[in-house]
Formats: C-alpha cells, structure tokens, sequence
C-alpha cells in the first residue's frame, strides 16, 4: 500500500468531512461544511492536504498562515488534524503534521500553532512527542446564540456576558485546550 501526503482535491471534500465528522466527534456540524471547505479551499492563506493510501484519503491537515501581533513574520496554525481510527498510530498524523511544518519552513513562517481539544488527550501526547510545547490556552465564546451547533458541548455553549475579573485560581483544573503537560 503507497502512502501520499497530495494537496487536496474538491472531490477529497466528503471525505474530509467525514473525518471530521468521525474522527474529530463533530457530528452535529451545520449543513454548510461543504461551502465552508470550499471557501478554505479558495483562499490563499489556508491549505489542505491528504494522506492518499492507494486512492482512499485515510487523513488529512488543514492548515493557514497568518500574522500574530507578538510573533516576528509569518506563522502556521494547523487547524485540523484527523487520521481514519484503524489508520491510526501508523505514522499517518506524523507524516501530515511534517507536511504542515514543510509548509510552513517554505513560506518562511517564524512558528508552528496547534490548537487541541480539551478531551483529546491521546493528540496531547502526540504534539508533544512532536516537540510541540504547551504555550497556553484557548477560550472560545459563542456570539450568536441562534447559531449553535445541534449537538452542544460544554464547550460550544453560550458564554453569559462579563460580569467581573477572574485571575489565576479561576483556571485551576480547566486544562489546556492548546497543549497538555504528559
């Protein structure tokens, strides 16, 4: 079986939507995936790639560039990472993050960035064997009520208005949704 990490393809989208639908657990995604994909696939600051084994895109890593008020040059931000569970610890989610990383070393970018999920420990374990360091955390706020996902997460919920500061001990047992220490 040939592996190829290729630049994706408008016909690869269903499959790209699948893996996230099944790999990434976002099976409650709005209806215009599709259009979103194709707006990704459109626009010169984001690129998608596939991993192709014998014609079967078994993964994929979405991935933009961008500037950062406080990183020099450009950056890379992997935003989607998804392998096929039985393709998985093979390699696969390696030779595509090294795919991002080649990206970025062409286009001259100063970082890398990932984001991971809070419940996604095994993909904490993996960015860290990748040399990637926990640098922080990512909040998330919904701000349009009327369109939320249909399967809400505690992650995707509404976030009430500030009412106050927090500091330090209000973030003890919240994790890390960039980077988990293993």
């Amino acid at each position: 079986m040939a592996l190829v990490i290729r630049e994706a393809e408008i016909k690869d989208f269903t499959d790209i939507i699948g893996l996230i639908k099944n790999e990434l657990g976002y099976d409650g995604m709005s209806s215009d995936i599709y259009d979103r994909i194709m707006r990704i696939y459109e626009d010169d600051n984001y690129s998608v790639f596939v991993a192709d084994m014998d014609g079967r895109v078994i993964g994929f890593v979405g991935i933009m560039r961008g500037l950062a008020f406080e990183m020099d040059g450009e950056y890379v931000r992997i935003i989607s990472l998804a392998v096929k569970r039985e393709y998985q610890k093979q390699g696969i989610g390696t030779r595509l993050a090294e795919k991002a990383e080649d990206y970025g070393y062409e286009i001259g970018a100063s970082n890398i960035v990932i984001t991971s999920g809070l419940r996604r420990s095994d993909a904490h374990l993996f960015y860290g064997n990748m040399g990637y360091a926990k640098k922080g955390y990512s909040f998330i706020k919904i701000l349009h009520a009327d369109e939320q996902p249909k399967s809400q997460s505690d992650v995707f919920t509404p976030i009430p208005p500030r009412q106050g500061y927090f500091d330090e001990a209000d973030l003890e047992g919240i994790g890390s949704a960039g980077y988990e220490d293993n």
